[in-house]
């Protein structure tokens, strides 16, 4: 498994067209992404300028082919306006049965 946390601050100006972006981006992955097996965003309970984003792919060719995607882009192009920081951990999944 590949594993990308992200966590980003957004401006508060645009929250509500980042929101609406990634939403749209995490739903779409999940349902037309070959390899995206998670696609979770959460907002900081006391900061809603704070997001983290948690995905889990089959593998970094599905990831990389992801960002590739259109909703991915139209995400990304409001992304770029919209966050002020932004930091991306990538692992691999390690799973006990």
């Amino acid at each position: 498994m590949h594993i990308v946390l992200v966590q980003l601050t957004v401006r508060s100006e645009l929250l509500d067209e980042f929101e609406r972006a990634l939403l749209h981006n995490a739903r779409e992955s999940l349902a037309g992404d070959p390899g995206c097996l998670r696609f979770d965003v959460s907002q900081h309970a006391d900061d809603p300028q704070r997001w983290i984003l948690h995905e889990v792919y089959t593998n970094p060719e599905a990831h990389a082919a992801h960002r590739q995607s259109p909703h991915f882009t139209a995400y990304n192009a409001v992304a770029e306006r919209a966050v002020l920081e932004k930091t991306v951990v990538k692992g691999i999944g390690r799973f006990l049965v």
